[in-house]
């Protein structure tokens, strides 16, 4: 009786695979040589021993073809089944409808905000403060309007008083020593005028000598002949030589006269020198004198403040009594402007107009010009204000223009210095030195394509929008050219149309042609 070994997995083999099975089982037998192929069992045991030992190595075949078959089975088990196809679930997403609208591009910078007429008032000297303005029968305070010229405050000035006075008694007293050396230079110059007509007679004298001596010299001449000639006697002849001495004795006296009189105006021109040097000297004094007046008087203006315009106390930091030195107040030059604010005696504005002085960064101020517009609200409405372009300016605590841009920039703080002129209609919460956030619109689209800023995505740099197919559910991936960019809204140029759907929020994990589920729909 032939004996069949059958596998104990076909019981298990489905009936359409039953064939493959036996087909590899044949297989197998094929590839087995006949030497180690099965016996009848008529063989004697010394040779079923024998083959036995020699077929021992068939083990390991068998257990590993066994497993070869397990596996192929489970396989072939498992390729019956029906498979499974897993749905995509769409993913979830929040959109925004492009608009058409006006779109501005803003900067912002903080900003002091000033009086365009204001005055820092402060003394210029030291000492108390004796006295502090009247208002209405009390004391002046902050908020209180004044008028120009109105005393406001004063420190004790008694010395800086008299240094007046004592300025003033010295111009007094040079101007009458000038008057005195004026006085001396006239008598001196009406001596000189009157030694130059001594002058003059002497000479006149001095001629008549000179012609008298001419006179008896000739005379004498002739009578010298006369008397050779035996003519006339001796005696007539030495009266005539007695007559030429005379008259030469007459010419000497002159000339003396003359040479006096000459000194006499030497004398008084010298005295009328003399005089025009003490005039000088008074001018002289008269001008120290009147230096040391304004001086005083400077030093005692300084000793007070007045109002230098129609206006109102916006800061006032002494009080009767107190003690003021200069250097409160410059030892804060150069620091915080509130520093100032706070020591500065007094600080009187003109409420009707105010402007605000910015400095912006290079690049940043490049965009400004004179002429935009621009808003201010304050630090405590920041987050408020920058919400959207609608809000900023419906809350705007004032409203103006850029007015003026400095050329220049800044050496330490590389910044850009600009003024906004605010309109005065607008500037009714507003304070002098108030610091404040300031918005300057550097460009507008009336008439852009705007989405929300956090609709755009960047790839390789690349700006990109989801947009929402609303029949399918599906989303586009679409390159824009970007516009102007707004406080929360972006201008896009191509690439998008007002009324489209794009996704603003988890478009980071989309990609083209992804399928999404809309959770909310705003615009």
């Amino acid at each position: 009786m032939n004996h069949q070994t059958q596998n104990p997995l076909s019981s298990n083999i489905p009936p359409s695979r039953s064939q493959n099975y036996r087909d590899t089982e044949q297989l197998l037998d094929k590839n087995i040589p006949s030497e180690y192929q099965e016996t009848p069992k008529t063989s004697n045991k010394k040779e079923q021993n024998t083959n036995i030992k020699k077929l021992w190595w068939l083990l390991p075949v068998f257990g590993l073809l066994l497993i070869l078959g397990g596996v192929t089975v489970i396989r072939l088990r498992d390729n019956d089944q029906p498979v499974t196809v897993t749905e995509t679930v769409p993913l979830s997403v929040r959109v925004a409808t492009a608009n058409r609208e006006p779109l501005r591009a803003w900067i912002s910078s903080e900003g002091t905000i000033r009086a365009v007429d204001y005055q820092h008032l402060t003394f210029d000297v030291e000492g108390d403060v004796t006295y502090l303005g009247n208002q209405d029968g009390r004391r002046l305070r902050e908020g209180d309007r004044v008028t120009k010229g109105q005393l406001l405050a004063r420190i004790d000035d008694r010395e800086l008083t008299a240094d007046v006075t004592q300025a003033q008694a010295a111009i007094t007293e040079a101007q009458q020593n000038k008057a005195a050396a004026i006085a001396d230079v006239a008598q001196a110059r009406a001596q000189v005028a009157q030694a130059r007509s001594q002058v003059q007679e002497a000479q006149a004298q001095q001629q008549n000598a000179q012609a008298a001596r001419r006179l008896a010299a000739t005379s004498l001449e002739r009578y010298r002949t006369l008397v050779e000639e035996g003519a006339i006697a001796e005696i007539e002849f030495d009266e005539r030589q007695n007559t030429l001495e005379d008259a030469q004795a007459g010419v000497q006296s002159a000339q003396a006269v003359v040479q006096s009189a000459q000194q006499q105006v030497e004398a008084a021109q010298a005295q009328v020198q003399a005089a025009q040097q003490q005039v000088e000297a008074q001018n002289s004094a008269i001008t120290t004198a009147q230096a040391r007046l304004s001086q005083a008087e400077v030093a005692l203006e300084g000793a007070s403040i007045y109002a230098p315009f129609d206006g109102i106390i916006a800061y006032l930091n002494i009080s009767e009594g107190e003690y003021f030195s200069p250097q409160i107040v410059t030892s804060q030059l150069g620091g915080d402007y509130q520093g100032i604010l706070e020591r500065i005696p007094m600080v009187i504005i003109d409420p009707s107009q105010y402007e605000v002085f910015v400095d912006l960064a290079g690049p940043t101020g490049e965009q400004v010009e004179a002429g935009q517009n621009a808003v201010i609200a304050s630090e405590t409405k920041v987050n408020a204000a920058a919400s959207s372009q609608q809000t900023l300016i419906s809350n705007a605590r004032a409203r103006g223009e850029v007015f003026a841009v400095n050329p220049a920039i800044s050496p330490g703080g590389r910044a850009i210095e600009a003024r906004i002129r605010l309109n005065p209609s607008t500037t009714e919460t507003l304070r002098h030195g108030e610091q404040v956030l300031t918005w300057i619109a550097v460009s507008e689209n009336p008439n852009a394509v705007t989405v929300p800023i956090n609709a755009i995505v960047r790839r390789d740099r690349i700006p990109y929008v989801f947009v929402v197919n609303e029949d399918d559910g599906m989303v586009e991936q679409r390159e824009v050219e970007l516009g102007i960019t707004g406080i929360t809204q972006q201008g896009i140029i191509n690439g998008v149309t007002p009324g489209e759907l794009v996704v603003t929020e988890g478009q980071n994990r989309l990609v083209d042609g992804a399928a999404v589920e809309v959770i909310n729909q705003g615009g």
